[in-house]
């Protein structure tokens, strides 16, 4: 199973056992629907479980029976109907997660963490967004907003931060512990390799400047004139020879006595100069 389908199973395991609850439960569950006629409503759930959710929970609130049509629950009752386009109503303060928690159920998406941040809640009917924007306003939470191919409107989070509260606040505690120690993991790797590539970038730049003042040395060497060069400057040059991959403080250090870093490089560039003097002579 997906990390998603394993949330959403977690997420069903919570039922509300307070009457207010177990509205504001109802009001998530099913708050995605659009008109289909007068005193009907569509909603359309592709995981089975969550549908077969959302009909238990359609028959006990409106004793009505919801009609199955494929991935579509039609709802034929005029209370819902009449009350379908109000928000919801939060009369304690567990109600918002239970709404949470059916909203989750019914609309959302969630990546696994081990390949992206990324959870979305679709819904189809525009109208219901003003309404989801302010609710994840309110609780500290930006999400971006997408058209989506074929109808409907994306409600988005791509903050690894705000998906791991929004699984917490929808009560999925196992999902959340799986959630945040992926992301720990994630967060690790990705210090690891940039540190990696850090230390090669500066490995590569050490051995870049290296071969360039070998070349002058041996260009040095081959004409003759190292030996003119001061006894400080052959010193550095055998060294920088010897030592290629060597960094320059610890190129400084192999000196006797040692030298400073700018002393050695002071040192180096005399070096390069001897050797475009030596060129520019042939």
């Amino acid at each position: 199973m997906s990390f998603c389908s394993d949330f959403k199973e977690e997420l069903l395991q919570g039922a509300p056992h307070r009457r207010c609850c177990k509205d504001a439960y109802a009001a998530g569950l099913l708050y995605d629907v659009q008109e289909l006629r007068e005193n009907c409503l569509v909603q359309v759930v592709t995981n089975l479980a969550v549908r077969r959710e959302c009909a238990r929970v359609f028959r006990e609130k409106y004793k009505r029976t919801a009609l199955l049509n494929g991935s579509a629950l039609l709802y034929a009752s005029e209370e819902m109907y009449q009350s379908h386009m109000n928000p919801p109503v939060f009369a304690c303060e567990q109600c918002a997660i239970h709404f949470m928690r059916g909203l989750a159920l019914s609309t959302a998406t969630v990546n696994d963490p081990e390949k992206s941040f990324h959870m979305e809640f679709r819904i189809a009917n525009a109208e219901k967004i003003p309404y989801l924007a302010v609710f994840f306003a309110e609780r500290g939470y930006r999400p971006g907003c997408r058209t989506i191919k074929g109808g409907g409107v994306g409600i988005y989070f791509k903050s690894g931060s705000a998906i791991e509260e929004i699984i917490g606040m929808s009560g999925a505690s196992t999902a959340l512990f799986h959630y945040m120690n992926n992301r720990i993991e994630r967060d690790i790797r990705n210090t690891e390799n940039r540190a990696t590539n850090c230390v090669t970038r500066n490995i590569n730049r050490c051995v870049t400047a290296s071969a360039k003042y070998c070349e002058a040395i041996e260009r040095l060497e081959e004409s003759g004139a190292l030996l003119a060069l001061s006894a400080e400057l052959r010193e550095t040059a055998t060294l920088r020879m010897e030592n290629p991959e060597a960094s320059l403080i610890e190129l400084a250090m192999m000196h006797n006595p040692p030298i400073t870093k700018s002393g050695l490089n002071n040192r180096l560039q005399k070096i390069l100069a001897a050797a475009k003097a030596q060129e520019e002579k042939k």
